[in-house]
């Protein structure tokens, strides 16, 4: 009795093992890469399967397809499981396979159905579900009773494919990792892709950008198969790697304001006179991040804040030059002066002293150390006895701005 169980075990076994290969000649599988028992298949090859509908996203894992080395030893291939066209599963190799046999293990997926001619009913329930929808629907698959109840089979459940092949070439050394960019700037959630690519010791290149590996040090990025991320404003070093090499690229990420990207709030904006200017636009950093995050605005927020833009910028330069060579520090100032009042002309400014109020914030934000004070009062000691004379305001026009302020809102 023992060995006829015995023997109909073998059996059952037996049958399951040969007909694996159904899944081999299934219907909907187009085609596979590499063939079953190819014995030439390259060390950088991506094994891909295509079916001919549209891969249900939700079925596919990143234990849908296993590949293991079999000999000269026994492993399993690390690498990732994606989608190509809607239509491919592909696997992506962290390495280039070593030479040796391998096995690769495709397990079941879900495919999405093409749409039928009729809906069958199964039972009176389903009957009585169908009639009842078809009185409101022309296809009764619109109506969510019948979505629900009626039975209707949305996808097309794949069958597993397993089979062996080799790879005979030893797999050429990675001598050189590259990128196509070494530093990169974002605002807040945007994103950006990379080219990676390597040179192997036979002289070829190949295009690893779905298989390099990325780390991002800081939370302001992610990064996912040379896709790069921002989250949120900071300074990220982003590491790529691949064969043994590895690279690094600078992702700054800015907080933007109506279009204007804002510098990295600096660590020490006080440590020197001159402080820091990063985006080196003549315009202090942190007074640059004031203007656009905390000054006070009165009227035409957008306008206001490019005058004072423009305003800090002289100001900064009589840190710069408080002996006012050639007069160019008092001609960048009195410019800014016929722009404000070009402003307050243009648009109606009420005469209450709002913009006199604005002028004297900006002042103490611009010269808010002991240091910064004395020597605007250099320069302001320069200006005796000198005579400036206004615009007159028929004479004002947007010339006097730095940017157009008349097509400001």
């Amino acid at each position: 009795m023992k060995k006829t169980y015995l023997y109909i075990i073998i059996l059952f076994l037996s049958i399951n093992i040969l007909s694996a290969g159904d899944g081999l000649t299934q219907s909907h599988l187009v085609n596979m890469e590499p063939s079953i028992h190819a014995s030439d298949v390259s060390p950088t090859v991506t094994p891909t399967f295509t079916f001919d509908n549209v891969i249900i996203k939700k079925s596919v894992t990143q234990n849908t397809i296993i590949l293991k080395q079999i000999t000269p030893k026994k492993q399993i291939i690390k690498g990732s499981t994606t989608l190509k066209a809607k239509k491919s599963l592909v696997f992506l190799p962290s390495k280039a396979l070593e030479k040796g046999m391998y096995s690769i293990n495709v397990k079941p997926i879900k495919l999405q159905k093409e749409i039928t001619s009729e809906v069958k009913p199964k039972n009176a329930w389903q009957k009585f579900i169908a009639w009842l929808c078809g009185l409101v629907y022309d296809d009764i698959r619109d109506c969510p009773l019948c979505k629900h109840f009626c039975d209707i089979d949305k996808y097309i459940k794949t069958k597993p494919i397993r089979y062996t092949f080799e790879v005979k070439d030893e797999a050429p050394s990675v001598i050189a990792l590259d990128v196509n960019v070494t530093k990169i700037e974002l605002s807040e959630h945007n994103s950006t892709s990379i080219k990676v690519t390597v040179r192997h010791d036979d002289n070829t290149t190949e295009d690893v950008t779905q298989k390099a590996t990325y780390a991002s040090n800081d939370n302001s990025v992610d990064i996912d198969k040379g896709v790069i991320t921002s989250n949120a404003e900071g300074s990220a070093t982003v590491t790529v790697s691949y064969g043994g090499k590895t690279t690094t690229i600078q992702v700054e990420v800015y907080e933007m304001i109506e279009g204007h990207l804002l510098p990295h709030a600096p660590q020490n904006p006080d440590a020197t006179l001159l402080g820091v200017d990063d985006n080196n636009n003549s315009v202090r950093d942190d007074v640059e991040r004031w203007i656009y995050k905390e000054m006070p605005t009165y009227h035409h927020a957008e306008i206001e804040r490019v005058i004072a833009i423009q305003s800090a910028k002289s100001l900064q330069m009589t840190l710069h030059d408080p002996t006012n060579k050639n007069n160019k520090v008092h001609q960048a100032i009195i410019r800014t002066s016929d722009c404000w009042s070009y402003y307050s002309y243009k648009k109606d400014i009420p005469f209450d002293g709002a913009i006199e109020k604005f002028n004297n914030l900006l002042d103490d934000k611009q010269f808010n150390t002991k240091e910064r004070l004395k020597t605007y009062m250099t320069y302001d000691h320069t200006l005796k006895g000198t005579v400036s004379t206004a615009t007159p305001l028929r004479l004002l026009n947007t010339s006097y701005c730095d940017q157009n302020i008349d097509i400001s809102p």
